[in-house]
C-alpha cells in the first residue's frame, strides 16, 4: 500500500496521521505501521501500544528505523535506478512518560532528540544479542523474565519465568507476545501462578488475581557460545544455561535483520538520570524512613519513558562507489542485490573450456553499474597472472554475471567479527609491558583479563586479515546443539517439525526403515501383485503395440502435422484436470505425438529419428528414486496399479508437444520426464529433466519430483538441491486447487504445471512475494537482470546435458540440440550484435514486435560471449550443421575470456 505521497508503506514505517475526522487524538499523531488490513487500511501501534486502523491515503512515511547496516536500499525518487548498501545509522528518540493509567493522552514530554547510547531497553536482552563472557562470544538463544506483581492493597509477588504465566489485562501490541512486559503494565494470571510465586511483602490470597507490573527482571538466559578471543584458551566454553545475566557483558544486537530496532510506544530508562532527577533520588533516600511503604504506591515506583518520536538518518554506499552521509531513512527503500562496493568475489567460471575449471581469482568489488550489469573488480588473488605472484594487484570489467561472492571472504557491514590476537605468552606479556625480564605466570593472568576486559576484539568492522566472520546460524541450529539446555519443550517440537520438514523437501528417501517395512509386509499378497503387474505390464505393451500401427497408418495417409509448424504449450493454471485427446483434432495442440519426433536428423543423411512422446521401457541406472526399498519398488496394492495404469493412459494421449514422458516396466513407481523450454521465455530450447517416484499411498499423497539441475538454480522454484518447489507437490503453501487433490490432479497435471507455472517469460516473480512487485518500478528493475541470469544457467544446462545426457535420452538430447543448436546461436547472435532484450524472441530466434526497449545489458554480452563459444564447440561436436557461421562469436568470446 502507498501513503498520501505515493510511497509504498512497509512495516514498522514511522507513519504520520493526517488531521482528519478519524484523527485519533488521544493516541498522538504517530505510530509504527505494524500490519495491513482489509479495505487499504494500515494497522498502527500508537505511543500507549494501543492498536488504531487507519486508511493508508491518511498516513505519511516519516522515518524508518528498520534500516540497519549492510541492508540494501534505493532512493525512493528513483526506485529503478541504482541500488546502495547502508554503512552507517543514527538515530535519535524523542521521549515521554505516560500517565498513570497508561494512556497517551496526557503524556509528559520527557526529553527530545536522545541518542540510543543514553538509553536503555526494560529488557536489555534479546533473542540473537551477542553477549561475552570472560574469553567467550556468544548469541542468546533462550531467555526468560522474572516479574514483581504490585497488587492493589500493597502486597508483591515475584513470577518467574513469567512470558507464559502472566496476561495483558488492557488490549495492548504487546499482548499475546512472550516477555514483553513493562513496569505499569496491568497483568493477570491465574491463582495457581500467584500461589506459586515468592511473596516479597504480603501473602497469597484467592483475591489476588491481577495487579500492576512493578519490576522486570531478566531470568536466566541459554547462551550459544561462537567464538574465543585467546586462541591458547584451554578448557570447556562456558556453560550454555547463565541463570544470571549480570555476569554477561552485552556487545551488540543480533543480526542486522533481526536485530533490535526503536520504534513509537517502546520503552526505556536513562542509563544515568539527568541531574535533577538524581537530586530527587536523594531527596527520597534522606526521607525514606519517613516513608516506608511509599514504594508501594503504583504512582511512586519508576515508571519507564515511552518513545513518542525518532528520527533516523543513515549513510550509504552506492553501487557506483560514491558516498553520501545523513540521508533521511523516509528518502530510502529495502531492496534486492547481488553486489557491492567491498565484497570479495570469485570468478563464476561455469563450465570452462574443455572441462577444465580455471583456477581461482579473489577480487574486491570497487564499483559497479547497475545499468550495465559491470563491476569493476580489483583481483588481489590470481594464480594465473605473474602480477598478482609478485604481489601486486590489477584492476579489470566484468560482467557481474560471471562473479559470486567468495564463501571463504563471506562479511559485510554488519557482520560481528572477532579480531585475531596473538597467542598469549611470556615473551608477549613481557613485550607488551616493555620489560624483558622474567614473567611470571600472574602476570601473564592479568594480561589476559585486561585484553579480554576492553572488548576491543569483538566489532563490526576491522580490517580482513585481521577477522574471523562468525557465522551467524539460526536459532532452531542452536538450540539443537544445545538440546539439554532448552527449558521450554515446545520448541523441541518446533525444531523436530522444521527438520521433518527438511526431510521432506530433500526427496525423502532416508524417510524408510526397510527392516521395520519388511515386516509389514505379507509375502503372500506381493507375490499376488506381482503377477497382477505382470499382467498389466503385458497389456499395455499390446497397446502400445496397437496404438504404434495406428499412428503409423495416420502419418501414411498424410493427417501428420508439418514438422516445421511449432505449436507452442498453452500456460495452463495448476487446476487443470483435463484436455483435448490429440485424435480429435488435426490443429489442437499436440495432434499427433509422432509429429514432433519424426522429423530430419541434422546430420544431412536421410535418416528419420523417432522418439516418442510416451514410451515404457526399462529403468535406467541414474534415476533418483531408483534405489528406494523393495516394498516402495513394488507399488501399494491394487488400487495403486490401477491408477498408476490410468496416469500412463492420461500421459499415452495427451501430452503436449513439447513434453516428454518415460514409464519402467520393471519400476512401475518410477517416471523421467523431460521439459523443451518454450519461446518467448528465458528457458528458450532447454531442456529440462524431472524424476519422479509413485509412493505407495499415491494417489493420496503427491508423486515425489527431483530435477536435474547440475548444481545450478535457474529458476526460483528449483533449487540446485532438486527440490522442485510447488504447491502441487506438498512443497509449496496453497490453497484449493493449488493443492494436491486424490480426486483430480494426475502427473500430466504436475508436468504441466512445471512447464506453464515455473518455467514462464518472468521467473522472477516465481520468488515468494515478489508477485507484489509485479507492475511496479522494484519489479521492473529487477525483472530484466533475473531474465539474463536464467537464460545464462539454461545455456550452461545445455553444455551439461550434452556432455552427460540422462540415460535413455542420450538420442533425444543429441537431436534436439542438432536441430535446435543454429536457433540457439542465432539468438546469442541477436543478443549479442542488436541487443534485444533476453525473452523477446520467437522460435526463429527473430524479435517479436513490440519489445525491442530495453536492449540487453553490456554486463549479459560480456558473460554471453564467454558461454557461446563452448556452445559452439559443443554444437559442432555432436555434428549440428551451420555453427561455423558463428565463428566469429567464438573468436570474440575468446578474446573476452
Amino acid at each position: 500500500m502507498q501513503d498520501a505521497t505515493g510511497q509504498p508503506i512497509r512495516p514498522f514505517d514511522l507513519v504520520r496521521f493526517f488531521h482528519t475526522a478519524t484523527g485519533g487524538a488521544p493516541h498522538g499523531d504517530r505510530g509504527l505501521a505494524v500490519k495491513s488490513l482489509p479495505g487499504e487500511r494500515i494497522s498502527v501501534r500508537c505511543v500507549d501500544g494501543s492498536e488504531v486502523a487507519k486508511k493508508a491515503c491518511e498516513l505519511t512515511v516519516v522515518d524508518r528505523t528498520t534500516l540497519c547496516p549492510a541492508m540494501a536500499v534505493t532512493s525512493t525518487s528513483d526506485r529503478a535506478g541504482q541500488a546502495g548498501v547502508v554503512t552507517g545509522v543514527a538515530t535519535a528518540l524523542d521521549l515521554v512518560r505516560l500517565d498513570v493509567d497508561g494512556g497517551g493522552g496526557g503524556a509528559e514530554l520527557v526529553a527530545t532528540g536522545v541518542s540510543l547510547a543514553e538509553v536503555r531497553p526494560v529488557r536489555e536482552l534479546n533473542l540473537g544479542s551477542y553477549v561475552v563472557s570472560g574469553a567467550w562470544l556468544g548469541r542468546v538463544a533462550e531467555l526468560s523474565v522474572d516479574v514483581d506483581v504490585l497488587f492493589d492493597d500493597g502486597s508483591v509477588c515475584r513470577v518467574t519465568q513469567a512470558g507464559d504465566k502472566l496476561r495483558f489485562v488492557r488490549n495492548s501490541f504487546w499482548w499475546g507476545k512472550k516477555n514483553y512486559f513493562f513496569p505499569g503494565d496491568r497483568v493477570a494470571g491465574d491463582s495457581s501462578v500467584f500461589k506459586a510465586s515468592r511473596w516479597l511483602r504480603g501473602y497469597w490470597k484467592p483475591s489476588r488475581g491481577e495487579g500492576t507490573v512493578a519490576k522486570v527482571a531478566m531470568g536466566g538466559v541459554v547462551v550459544y557460545w561462537a567464538a574465543t578471543l585467546l586462541h591458547d584458551a584451554a578448557g570447556d566454553p562456558p556453560a550454555a544455561y547463565q541463570p544470571n545475566p549480570r555476569d554477561l557483558t552485552f556487545v551488540c544486537s543480533g543480526d542486522p535483520y533481526h536485530m533490535w530496532v526503536w520504534g513509537v510506544g517502546d520503552r526505556c530508562f536513562f542509563r544515568r538520570p539527568p541531574p535533577h532527577a538524581r537530586k530527587k533520588m536523594r531527596r527520597k533516600g534522606i526521607n525514606r524512613w519517613r516513608r516506608r511503604r511509599s514504594w508501594l504506591v503504583p504512582e511512586l515506583f519508576e515508571r519507564p519513558m515511552a518513545v513518542a518520536n525518532t528520527r533516523t538518518t543513515v549513510d550509504v554506499l552506492w553501487q557506483d562507489g560514491t558516498r553520501q552521509q545523513g540521508v533521511p531513512s523516509a528518502s530510502l527503500l529495502r531492496t534486492e542485490h547481488d553486489f557491492f562496493p567491498g565484497h570479495r568475489v570469485v570468478a563464476n567460471c561455469g563450465d570452462s573450456n574443455n572441462g577444465v575449471a580455471r583456477r581461482r581469482r579473489v577480487g574486491v568489488v570497487k564499483s559497479l553499474s547497475y545499468k550495465d550489469q559491470t563491476a569493476c573488480v580489483s583481483w588481489i588473488t590470481d594464480h594465473q597472472a605473474p602480477a598478482a605472484a609478485a604481489g601486486e594487484s590489477y584492476t579489470t570489467v566484468m560482467s557481474t554475471y560471471d562473479l559470486r561472492r567468495c564463501s571463504d571472504y563471506d562479511f559485510f557491514y554488519g557482520d560481528v567479527v572477532v579480531r585475531k590476537h596473538p597467542t598469549v605468552d611470556h615473551q608477549s606479556v613481557a613485550e607488551a609491558s616493555g620489560s624483558t625480564q622474567q614473567t611470571l605466570p600472574a602476570q601473564i593472568s592479568t594480561n589476559k583479563a585486561a585484553v579480554i576486559n576492553d572488548l576491543s576484539w569483538v566489532g563490526r568492522i576491522v580490517l580482513l586479515h585481521e577477522i574471523d566472520f562468525i557465522k551467524q546460524p539460526s536459532y532452531e541450529e542452536m538450540l539443537q546443539q544445545m538440546g539439554d539446555w532448552v527449558l521450554d519443550e515446545d520448541n523441541d517440537d518446533a525444531i523436530d517439525k522444521v527438520n521433518n520438514n527438511d526431510d521432506k523437501i530433500d526427496g525423502g528417501e532416508g524417510d524408510h526403515n526397510p527392516e521395520n517395512e519388511a515386516q509389514d509386509g505379507q509375502l503372500g499378497a506381493t507375490a499376488i501383485m506381482d503377477r497382477v503387474g505382470n499382467t498389466i505390464r503385458a497389456v499395455i505393451q499390446t497397446a502400445s503395440g496397437m496404438l504404434a500401427h495406428t499412428k503409423s497408418y495416420i502419418v501414411r495417409s498424410g493427417l501428420m502435422v508439418s514438422a516445421t509448424t511449432r505449436v507452442e504449450p498453452a500456460v495452463l493454471p495448476a487446476s487443470i484436470q483435463t484436455c483435448s485427446p490429440r485424435c480429435n483434432d488435426n490443429k489442437a495442440q499436440g495432434t499427433i505425438p509422432a509429429a514432433a519426433a519424426l522429423e530430419s536428423h541434422g546430420s544431412g543423411d536421410n535418416a528419420m529419428f523417432r522418439f516418442k512422446h510416451f514410451d515404457v521401457v526399462q529403468s535406467p541406472q541414474d534415476h533418483h528414486y531408483l534405489d528406494c526399498n523393495d516394498k516402495q519398488a513394488s507399488g501399494g496394492g491394487r488400487k495403486w496399479l490401477k491408477r498408476v495404469q490410468k496416469e500412463w493412459k492420461i500421459l499415452e494421449t495427451i501430452l503436449p508437444d513439447t513434453i516428454y514422458v518415460r514409464a519402467f516396466e520393471d519400476r512401475m513407481d518410477l517416471l523421467r520426464a523431460v521439459i523443451v523450454g518454450a519461446s518467448g521465455t528465458p528457458y528458450q530450447n532447454g531442456l529440462f529433466f524431472f524424476d519422479m517416484l509413485l509412493p505407495p499411498p499415491y494417489p493420496d499423497t503427491p508423486p515425489q519430483v527431483k530435477y536435474h539441475s547440475f548444481g545450478l538454480r535457474v529458476n526460483p522454484n528449483l533449487y540446485p538441491s532438486g527440490t522442485v518447489c510447488l504447491s502441487l507437490l506438498g512443497t509449496f503453501g496453497g490453497t484449493g486447487p493449488e493443492l494436491w487433490s486424490p480426486e483430480t490432479s494426475s502427473i500430466l497435471q504436475v508436468v504441466v504445471s512445471i512447464q506453464g507455472l515455473v518455467l514462464t517469460s518472468q521467473p522472477y516473480y516465481n520468488e515468494a512475494g515478489y508477485a507484489a512487485q509485479i507492475g511496479t518500478p522494484e519489479g521492473h528493475r529487477n525483472e530484466l537482470p533475473y531474465c539474463e541470469k536464467t537464460y545464462l544457467v539454461n545455456l550452461r544446462t545445455m553444455l551439461h546435458l550434452i556432455r552427460r545426457p540422462l540415460v535413455g535420452f542420450e538420442a533425444f538430447v543429441k537431436d534436439h540440440f542438432c536441430r535446435h543448436g543454429r536457433q540457439i546461436l542465432r539468438a546469442c547472435e541477436a543478443y549479442l550484435q542488436e541487443g534485444c532484450p533476453v525473452a523477446t524472441l520467437n522460435g526463429e530466434a527473430c524479435a517479436t514486435d513490440g519489445r525491442r526497449e530495453p536492449s540487453c545489458s553490456k554486463g549479459f554480452r560480456l558473460a554471453l560471449a564467454t558461454v557461446v563459444p563452448r556452445l559452439v564447440e559443443a554444437f559442432s561436436g555432436i555434428g549440428a550443421q551451420g555453427c561455423n557461421e558463428f565463428d566469429w562469436i567464438k573468436q570474440t568470446g575468446s578474446t573476452a575470456m
